[in-house]
C-alpha cells in the first residue's frame, strides 16, 4: 500500500494528532482536526509523496463563533479554546467554495485508567456541548492566475488598515448558538431523530446520538452531510441540504438558511444506506459515485470500511416531491469498495480512520485520528495510506 507523509510542523501539531477532515485542492491539502478552531494548508512536495506545512488559517477570522477565543482568562492564564469539532470538508469547484461542518454533537466525559472509580463515574455522568460545534459554513477561495486556489486577503486585517471601507464578504455560515443551530433544530423535529435531541437530555454522539461526520458538495448548490449517528437499527443516513445565502451586514460572515426540500416541509432530504450497521465517517466523490468511509458510532477499535454508492449523483438535487429511498447492498447500488483485510492496528485506541480524499483520479488517501507511534513521526508528521480505487 502506498504511503504519503503529511508534515504539519510544530504549528500544526494539534491537528496532526486529531485529523478529522481533508480535502485536496490543486497543489494543496487542507486539513482539520476535531480539536481547536484552525485549518492547516499543506503544500505538495516531491510529486505528491509529501505535503508540508505552509499556512495556518484561524477560522474565527472568518466566522462568527458563539465563543471566540480570547487572549487570556481573567486570572492571566492562557484561555481554553472552545473547539468547532470540524468533521467534514469539501470543495465546490464550480463556485470555488470550501465547505466545512462541525459535529453538532453532545459529548460525554471519558473514563481514564489513571483515575479512581468515583472520579470516573462522575466523568461518565457529565454530558455537555462545546459551544462552537453547531457550525456549517463556507469560505470562497480565490483562484490565482496559475489556477491555484488560495484564501482571499483576510477581511479583519483589511478593516484595521482601512477603517470605513466596505469589503465583500468571502464567508457564509448557518445561524448557530452555543447550544444549537438551524440544522440541529430541524433534526430535533424529525420523528426519526427527535428522541436523540431532547432539550437538556440529548444523547451524546459517541452513544449513538446525533453526530455529523463527513461532507460532500452536490448538484444545484446542495450539500451532503453524513451522520455517524444515530444509526437506526443498522441503517445509516445522509442528509441533503440546500443552503441559501442571505446578506448580513452586521456580522463577520453572511448568513445561510436552509430551504424546505424534504417531505412534510423538512429542510433536508434523507438518504438511507445499508452500511452493514456502521455509521458514516466521511464522504468523497469519485466521478458520479459517492465513496463512503464507514465506521462504528462508538469509540470501538474497528477496521474501516469504504463503500461505493454507484451513480449517487442521480439521486441528488431533487425537490420535496421526490420520494426518499433506501439504498441497499443487495441491489448493487451500494457495494463494498475496500474491505479491512489490510488494516493493521499497531496499538490499542489508535489509527481510527476519520477522513478520505482523492489524491488523484484513481487513488484515495485515508487519514487517521490518534495515529499510532508507527504512523506518527516527531515533531508532527503523519504517515497516511493511499488506496488504489477499482
Amino acid at each position: 500500500m502506498k504511503k504519503v507523509r503529511l508534515e504539519f510542523g510544530e504549528t500544526g501539531k494539534d491537528i496532526s494528532q486529531s485529523l478529522s477532515a481533508l480535502v485536496h485542492i490543486g497543489d494543496s491539502i487542507y486539513a482539520a482536526g476535531d480539536e481547536g478552531i484552525n485549518l492547516i494548508r499543506l503544500q505538495e512536495c516531491k510529486e505528491g509523496k509529501r505535503f508540508k506545512f505552509e499556512q495556518l488559517i484561524p477560522l474565527n477570522d472568518w466566522f462568527d463563533l458563539p465563543i471566540p477565543p480570547s487572549n487570556n482568562d481573567s486570572d492571566g492564564k492562557k484561555a481554553r479554546i472552545i473547539e468547532i469539532d470540524l468533521e467534514g470538508m469539501d470543495f465546490d469547484r464550480k463556485n470555488h467554495l470550501l465547505w466545512m461542518v462541525g459535529s453538532h454533537s453532545l459529548k460525554r466525559g471519558r473514563a481514564l485508567a489513571e483515575l479512581e472509580t468515583d472520579q470516573n463515574k462522575e466523568r461518565l455522568t457529565e454530558v455537555n456541548s462545546d459551544a462552537n460545534r453547531f457550525f456549517l459554513g463556507y469560505i470562497k477561495l480565490k483562484q490565482e492566475h496559475n489556477k491555484k486556489f488560495r484564501f482571499p486577503e483576510n477581511k479583519k486585517n483589511n478593516d484595521k488598515k482601512n477603517k470605513g471601507t466596505k469589503y465583500k464578504k468571502h464567508a457564509a455560515q448557518l445561524e448557530c448558538t452555543s447550544t444549537s443551530s438551524e440544522l440541529l433544530d430541524e433534526i430535533g423535529r424529525d420523528p426519526l431523530f427527535a428522541r436523540f435531541c431532547l432539550r437538556g437530555d440529548g444523547v451524546p454522539g459517541k452513544d449513538n446520538g446525533v453526530d455529523i461526520e463527513g461532507l460532500a458538495c452536490a448538484p444545484k448548490g446542495r450539500v451532503l452531510v453524513g451522520m455517524r449517528g444515530p444509526v437506526l437499527r443498522g441503517t445509516a443516513i445522509i442528509l441533503e441540504l440546500a443552503p441559501e445565502r442571505i446578506d448580513s451586514p452586521k456580522t463577520q460572515a453572511d448568513r445561510l438558511q436552509l430551504a424546505k426540500i424534504g417531505p412534510n416541509g423538512l429542510k433536508y432530504r434523507r438518504h438511507f444506506l445499508d452500511l452493514a450497521g456502521h455509521g458514516i465517517r466521511d464522504l468523497c466523490w469519485h466521478g458520479d459515485d459517492l465513496l463512503i468511509l464507514a465506521g462504528p458510532t462508538t469509540g470501538l477499535d474497528s477496521p474501516p470500511l469504504i463503500f461505493r454508492w454507484k451513480k449517487a449523483i442521480k439521486a441528488l438535487g431533487e425537490d420535496s416531491s421526490q420520494e426518499e429511498k433506501f439504498i441497499w447492498r443487495a441491489k448493487d447500488s451500494l457495494m463494498l469498495e475496500q474491505d479491512s483485510g489490510r488494516w493493521i492496528q499497531f496499538e490499542p485506541g489508535t489509527d481510527h480512520a476519520e477522513a478520505i480524499m482523492l489524491l488523484d483520479k484513481q487513488s484515495l488517501l485515508v487519514g487517521y485520528d490518534s495515529p499510532s507511534t508507527k504512523r506518527y513521526k516527531k515533531p508532527a508528521t503523519v504517515i497516511v495510506d493511499v488506496i488504489a480505487l477499482k
